[in-house]
């Protein structure tokens, strides 16, 4: 309740004809008081608030004109409206930070506290003390300022900085914008994506070396320490990083970790190590050429049997510019072979090339790579070169272009034809730009799939569609050597209508990059695929009730049962309509066929998608639910069922469902086990009453 107070008024401050007596002059704090209603009128303000803004009270009253919301700044007065209606309806005190208007034509800062409250006359009041927070408000937003400065002073460290939970997953509290950039993505996309700790990037094996060396580190007490690991970036890219952490006993729940990318130092490690055991190289790559180069003396030295590939001496003296002079090089490979070795020169850690040199009478292609062993001062002092003949595979590069050639010139029958670049997820063009033409703005695979999946493909066909085009699938079908996918789907025609298409996929790798190219053919298939439908209609389903018929069913589910894997649970199940005899016998035959036909929509209607359903003959029906467990589950499904089943005719006419089951694998593991005991459950239930469902058990062979 509001409570009522008489205010004692003796200042001679209040407007005219104003019954109330307040005493406020006194005080410290400044003191407002207002009627309850819109706008505020004043009752009374005292010397303290007036102090504030800067008047005397005759020009505050002119100034405000008796309403106090005109002297709150505009930009405030909805936030303080909102504050105090809210208090009044909660029946609470309001609390408030906003700014007044001063004589001088600044504004101070004031904390507001009050209540609605009744005064001794019955009056709606708001009685509110108000405290100059000007210096308060300036200190906070110094104290952003300067936060806002650290902030981007984090931004523009070289380095990652970020602050984790010290747990399993190491969920990050905080990350800097160099860390981000590290990882290949914006903070927004890594909350998007759910990469929201050091468990979601790192590199799978290295995972539990970083939990247990955090964990150790921890456990012993250590302030600071260190470790080297890989991260997996946005692009699928792995990178090398060195963190340095920082545990504080004050803090046990976090840590503070600070980002190096050492992915060049790594490489070049690796690089090293590999030079230093020049004969494990050689061994593996026991294809190619191994030479040594000095880039100081610019001397090339190689065995007796890898110059006489190139008809050289063993020691050779100014190189590169010694094969050119020499005639060794072909013309188009001059530039290319000056920038391999003028790489080492310089100090490039590593590098490769391919040209074309001279081998006896003809020019045939090499490529070669080459890794540089620096001394203690970082100066490179030799250069461990390998290098193959690969005219072949220029060859197979030829015969690549040849294959593309004449997979676009199919593209003349085709309703659409695309190239990517599956491995970077780029879109390479669409030659024609026929009826298959994408927008200018879609420019990834994924794109075009987005694209076509929400403009063409029928929506049946799209978690088939999809799936085919998923790119991560596509690219694991290509490296588990499948180059070659093919999918039926509906499209749109742009008047609405639907037809049957094929997309043809080529994955092929391409010979200069290594990435993965995909090429897409669209035909139109429609007239051809609803034949090949209507024939396999007429040779799979049951002509009467459109059900798989009875040869489909069994070939169905034992393919099925022999697909199935380790631990996989299913369930066949027996269905015979009762009193159906009767039904046709009363009605006739018509009549009935028309009752099997309803019975076979109700079952379609209350079966999963992964179901099989089928008609064996007369009035008995087979179902085979994959996947289901033995439990309450199931026998939900088998009520359900028989509920299908169920129809009344009146006249005394109706029909019902007896159901037997049996299961897979306790029951069986062929089609003819299985069908066996669920026709033995199934008579079961036609002896215990009918309108029933057993579940098989070995009692029921007695």
């Amino acid at each position: 309740m509001t409570a009522e107070l008489d205010i004692d008024f003796t200042s001679g401050r209040a407007r005219p004809g104003n019954p109330l007596r307040i005493s406020g002059d006194g005080l410290s704090s400044a003191l407002v008081i207002c009627r309850a209603e819109p706008d505020y009128p004043l009752i009374y303000v005292n010397r303290a608030f007036l102090a504030y803004v800067g008047y005397d009270y005759a020009e505050f009253c002119e100034k405000t004109g008796g309403r106090y919301a005109e002297i709150i700044h505009p930009g405030d007065r909805e936030l303080v409206q909102k504050s105090v209606d809210e208090a009044a309806r909660e029946r609470r005190e309001f609390s408030a930070e906003y700014r007044v208007l001063k004589k001088d034509g600044g504004t101070v800062w004031l904390r507001e506290m009050g209540r609605e409250t009744v005064s001794g006359d019955g009056q709606a009041i708001t009685v509110s003390v108000c405290l100059d927070m000007t210096g308060e408000v300036a200190l906070r937003e110094q104290v952003k300022r300067r936060g806002r400065e650290l902030q981007s002073l984090m931004n523009s460290l070289p380095c990652g900085i970020c602050r984790v939970t010290a747990d399993e997953e190491m969920s990050f509290v905080y990350a800097n914008t160099y860390f981000y950039s590290i990882m290949g993505c914006s903070p927004a996309e890594a909350v998007e994506l759910g990469l929201t700790s050091v468990e979601k990037y790192s590199y799978p094996q290295d995972l539990e070396m970083i939990r247990s060396t955090v964990r150790e580190s921890i456990a012993r007490g250590r302030a600071a320490f260190e470790l080297e690991h890989r991260f997996v970036n946005r692009a699928g890219k792995l990178v090398w990083v060195l963190v340095r952490c920082h545990h504080d006993p004050a803090e046990p729940g976090y840590l503070t970790c600070v980002l190096f990318d050492i992915t060049l130092r790594k490489r070049m490690e690796e690089d090293l190590r590999l030079s230093e055991e020049k004969s494990r190289i050689a061994f593996q790559h026991t294809d190619k050429i191994m030479a040594v180069y000095d880039p100081v003396s610019h001397t090339l030295f190689q065995t007796g049997d890898a110059a006489a590939v190139l008809g050289v001496p063993t020691e050779m003296p100014d190189v590169p510019e010694s094969f050119v002079a020499n005639g060794l090089v072909a013309g188009e490979s001059v530039e290319s072979l000056l920038h391999f070795y003028h790489s080492m020169q310089q100090g490039i850690p590593s590098g490769s090339a391919s040209v074309k040199l001279k081998t006896g009478s003809r020019f045939e292609w090499f490529t070669g790579r080459y890794t540089l062993i620096f001394d203690a001062e970082g100066k490179p002092q030799r250069s461990i070169i390998s290098y193959e003949n690969v005219t072949e595979q220029h060859e197979k590069e030829l015969a690549y272009q040849k294959w593309i050639q004449t997979f676009k010139d199919q593209q003349e029958n085709s309703i659409g034809y695309y190239e990517f670049n599956l491995t970077k997820n780029i879109y390479e063009g669409n030659e024609r730009r026929n009826s298959g033409a994408l927008p200018e703005d879609v420019k990834s695979f994924s794109g075009t799939v987005e694209y076509i999946s929400s403009h063409y493909v029928y929506e049946g066909d799209l978690p088939e569609y999809l799936s085919s085009f998923d790119r991560e699938k596509l690219l694991g079908k290509y490296y588990s050597g499948q180059r070659e996918i093919q999918i039926e789907h509906r499209r749109f025609h742009a008047d609405g209508s639907l037809f049957w298409v094929v997309a043809s996929i080529q994955l092929i790798p391409d010979p200069f990059t290594k990435d993965v190219k995909a090429f897409i053919l669209v035909k139109d298939i429609d007239a051809q695929k609803k034949k090949d439908l209507e024939l396999r209609s007429l040779i799979e389903l049951d002509a009467l009730t459109g059900l798989l018929n009875r040869g489909t069913v069994v070939s169905r589910v034992t393919e099925l049962l022999r697909q199935s894997p380790t631990g996989a649970e299913h369930g066949l199940i027996m269905l015979d309509l009762d009193n159906f005899k009767l039904l046709n016998d009363s009605r006739g035959h018509q009549f009935g066929d028309e009752v099997l036909r309803e019975v076979a929509e109700s079952l379609r209607d209350v079966l999963r998608r992964q179901d099989l359903c089928g008609r064996l003959g007369g009035d008995e029906f087979v179902v085979f639910l994959p996947h289901i467990p033995v439990g309450p589950e199931l026998e939900k499904r088998l009520e359900v069922l028989r509920g299908a089943a169920a129809r009344d005719y009146g006249e005394g006419l109706s029909i019902t469902g007896s159901l037997g089951l049996a299961r897979y694998p306790q029951d069986g593991i062929t089609f003819d086990e299985l069908y066996r005991k669920a026709d033995l459950a199934l008579y079961e239930a036609k002896r215990r009453g009918r309108d029933r469902f057993v579940i098989y058990h070995p009692d029921l062979e007695d």
